[in-house]
């Protein structure tokens, strides 16, 4: 329950703030406070703050806000204005996307977070430094107010007051000022009159507030003001003309699939001619372009790029023509032309500005395959066989010396630079091998044979790898496989012949745990356990030795199976 104290000093300061008396208002909240920490009166002093210009006030109060009522989104609202004001673009985008996790669709957050992105990608050290509110909402004309009144009810109501339009008028009359004059004539008109704040604001599509409780002044009954032509709507109209031209952008994307390119074109400018404030018609017109060829492809680019500059007086002219949606889609055009030209830093960069204003699974993985892409190219530019043969001239020489570490490194460059030499992989597995890394080499010795199936010496390094790690059954399948490609190779003979020699001397001695083990993590060997013929015959081996031997006479497959788990150790003879 709120402390009785703390609800008339909140009282107090919400009717200052009302008065737009910013001062006495944070006197009052900063009574509250000190009555109880309730998270409304940080929101309410950090607003005050904030009109006052004092932004790293407003923050620490947005902070503390956040940290008393993580889960109100307009906490993250007053901490993420404050820290755009102050030029921390990452931490307040970061803000703003935790409020809207909480309320995904506030406006208020979707546009906080939209302009610190631009500001993140597109502000340079060249610009002004003002930290001024018309940096955050742009040039204000005749436009600006018809749509701020058309987006915020309220903004036409104050428009009957003629001291609210005379400051308008001084807002509009700005853009000759220059510097710190500008900033503090803008910075007067927001302090004599909050509305002006709001107007410029609700003309982006920003709704501001005024404290948790604090209600907007009401409209002074003075004289209204005649209303200008530009303050009359003309929704019928536009309705109408978005209309004809929807159906002439339909008419030019069934002759864009015809190939019809330029009766398509001629489509998409008619319906520019009624709607000319809207992206999607461009970005059409885009996409026959790359139709047509990689010659257009400066084009296409410098299009999206005039359309992304120009997003917010589109807006302005036809509310939606520059939405979030279609700007990603102008994004995503340009990723796209990126790509064709193998410029794939920049279409990844155009991805990810694309995910800021519609985040959704298609881009995600678009943005993914790009980076797979990119991947995959520069890997492909790496690609030169004939350096890769130096390297790998260079790691024989280092083996030959028994350098390994320096013989391997020569071989991974090797392999860089020409993935689909199947020597290259042998003669690493041999660095490894002799580095005890023998799980390492066996997995390069599979790609050798991946890529040259009749590699014998491939087969003769994999049976010694597999008999260095115990796994005699294995290290036998790797040479009889060498020798069924040729029967006098030394190499696996000589193998074949060390580790039948084991298998034997093995079934004289105890028990070898660590073969047992490498045994039994083995999938084919755990398939022959299970396998119910083989069950019942280690059991018949067990109760009766010469029935059990039998059976291994009478079934070839069975003789085979009973092999192995000798080799690897599971079935001992002796």
């Amino acid at each position: 329950m709120e402390d009785p104290k703390a609800a008339e000093a909140k009282a107090r300061g919400n009717a200052a703030f009302a008065e737009k008396d910013f001062a006495t208002a944070i006197k009052h909240f900063t009574e509250a406070i000190s009555h109880s920490t309730h998270h409304v009166f940080y929101s309410n002093r950090s607003a005050c703050y904030a009109s006052l210009g004092e932004y790293e006030k407003a923050l620490e109060d947005g902070s503390e806000c956040v940290k008393l009522k993580p889960d109100w989104p307009k906490g993250y609202a007053r901490k993420g204005l404050a820290e755009f004001f102050l030029k921390r673009y990452d931490e307040a985008a970061e803000t703003y996307k935790k409020g809207l996790e909480l309320a995904p669709e506030d406006p208020s957050l979707k546009e906080g977070l939209q302009k610190v992105m631009d500001a993140k990608y597109d502000v340079s050290p060249a610009a002004s430094s003002s930290d001024s509110a018309e940096d955050l909402f742009g040039k204000f004309d005749a436009n600006s107010l018809t749509m701020a009144a058309a987006r915020n009810p309220r903004v036409k109501e104050y428009m009957k007051d003629s001291k609210f339009m005379q400051r308008i008028n001084a807002l509009m009359g700005m853009s000759s000022a220059v510097g710190p004059l500008k900033e503090q004539m803008l910075v007067q008109l927001i302090q004599e009159d909050p509305r002006v704040l709001e107007a410029m604001a609700a003309a982006q599509g920003l709704l501001v507030t005024r404290g948790s409780d604090a209600q907007p002044p009401p409209a002074p009954a003075a004289t209204p003001a005649a209303p200008t032509e530009a303050s009359l709507p003309k929704a019928a109209e536009e309705s109408s003309e978005q209309k004809q031209a929807d159906k002439l952008k339909a008419e030019g994307n069934r002759l864009d699939k015809k190939r019809k390119f330029s009766e398509a074109l001629e489509m998409y400018d008619k319906a520019l001619e009624r709607v000319p404030d809207d992206l999607t018609y461009h970005n059409n017109k885009c996409a026959v372009w790359m139709e047509m060829g990689e010659e257009n492809y400066p084009k296409v680019l410098k299009t999206c790029e005039d359309l992304i500059s120009q997003r917010y007086d589109i807006n302005s002219r036809n509310p939606g023509g520059a939405s979030f949606e279609k700007v990603a889609k102008v994004y995503l055009r340009m990723a796209s032309v990126f790509e064709k030209q193998e410029r794939f830093e920049e279409a990844i960069a155009m991805y990810n500005k694309a995910l800021t204003e519609d985040n959704n699974k298609q881009t995600r993985n678009a943005l993914r395959e790009a980076e797979r892409a990119k991947e995959k190219f520069e890997k492909a530019r790496y690609v030169d066989p004939q350096k890769a043969e130096e390297h790998r001239e260079k790691g024989n020489t280092f083996f030959k010396a028994n350098d390994m570490v320096a013989a391997k490194q020569e071989y991974d460059e090797a392999i860089r630079r020409n993935p689909m030499d199947a020597r290259l992989y042998s003669n690493r597995a041999a660095a490894l091998t002799k580095l005890l890394a023998y799980p390492d080499a066996l997995r390069d010795l599979d790609e050798c044979l991946k890529l040259e199936p009749t590699f014998i010496k491939a087969y003769s390094r994999k049976g010694a790898a597999h008999f260095f790690m115990k796994e005699y059954h294995k290290a036998l399948e790797a040479y009889d496989k060498g020798l069924a490609l040729d029967k006098s190779n030394e190499e696996c003979k000589k193998g074949k012949e060390q580790v039948l020699s084991k298998i034997m001397e093995t079934q004289s001695n105890d028990v070898d745990e660590e073969q047992v083990q490498h045994a039994m993590a083995d999938p084919e060997i755990q398939r022959m356990l299970h396998d119910p013929q083989v069950r019942l015959f280690l059991r018949t081996l067990e109760e009766n030795p010469a029935e059990g031997q039998k059976a291994i006479q009478s079934d070839p497959r069975l003789r085979e199976i009973v092999s192995k788990l000798v080799a690897a150790g599971i079935i001992r003879t002796r």
